[in-house]
C-alpha cells in the first residue's frame, strides 16, 4: 500500500511540476508581448462577441450585382404604391415600358404576384439597363419632393413612364 502511496504522490508532483512549467511559460509569454492591461483583456473579449453577434448578414453580404438587389428592395416597395401604381395594369405598363419586361396579360394576377414576377425578371436586365434604372429609382425614392411630383404628374392621362424617366434622366447628367 505504501508503494501505491509513493506512485500516487509521484503523480501529483509531475502534475504539480508540469503545472509550473506551464504557469512559467504563460508569464514569459505574456511579458515577450507587453500586453499591458491584461486584466482588460477578457472584457474586452466579451465586447467583441457581444458585437460580432449583433452584426446583420447585410453588413456581411457583398452582392456580386449591387443594382439588382438594390432593385429587389425598391421595386416592391414602389410598385405597393397605391397612389403610384393604382392599378395592376399601371405596374404592367412600367415593367414593359420602363424595365423593358414582356408581362402576360392573360388570366387575373394578383397585385403581388405581377410584384413577384417583375422582381424575378430583373436579373434579365443588361448592366448598362440596371445602372440607368438604379440611378433613376434611387433619384426618386431619395427625393420625396420628387416622388410626390411624379405622383401627381400620375393623374394626369398624358404620363409617360419613358418621358418621366428621360427626364430624370436628364436631370441627372446636368
Amino acid at each position: 500500500m505504501a508503494d501505491m502511496n509513493i506512485l500516487l504522490n509521484n503523480k501529483k508532483k509531475d502534475e504539480i511540476y508540469k503545472s509550473i512549467e506551464f504557469i512559467e511559460e504563460l508569464i514569459w509569454l505574456i511579458d515577450s508581448k507587453k500586453i499591458s492591461k491584461l486584466k482588460d483583456t477578457p472584457q474586452l473579449m466579451r465586447d467583441l462577441l457581444k458585437n460580432s453577434q449583433s452584426l446583420t448578414v447585410a453588413e456581411e453580404f457583398k452582392s456580386p450585382n449591387p443594382n439588382i438587389h438594390f432593385l429587389i428592395g425598391v421595386l416592391p416597395r414602389l410598385f405597393k404604391d397605391e397612389v403610384l401604381f393604382s392599378t395592376n395594369l399601371s405596374i404592367i405598363e412600367f415593367a414593359e415600358d420602363v424595365l423593358g419586361i414582356k408581362m402576360p396579360r392573360q388570366g387575373k394576377r394578383s397585385r403581388y404576384e405581377l410584384i413577384g414576377l417583375i422582381v424575378c425578371e430583373t436579373d434579365t436586365l443588361s448592366d448598362s439597363e440596371l445602372e440607368n434604372l438604379v440611378n433613376v429609382l434611387t433619384k426618386v425614392t431619395s427625393n420625396e419632393e420628387q416622388l410626390r411630383k411624379i405622383k401627381e404628374d400620375r393623374t394626369n392621362n398624358n404620363f409617360s413612364w419613358n418621358e418621366t424617366i428621360q427626364k430624370l434622366t436628364e436631370r441627372k447628367n446636368e
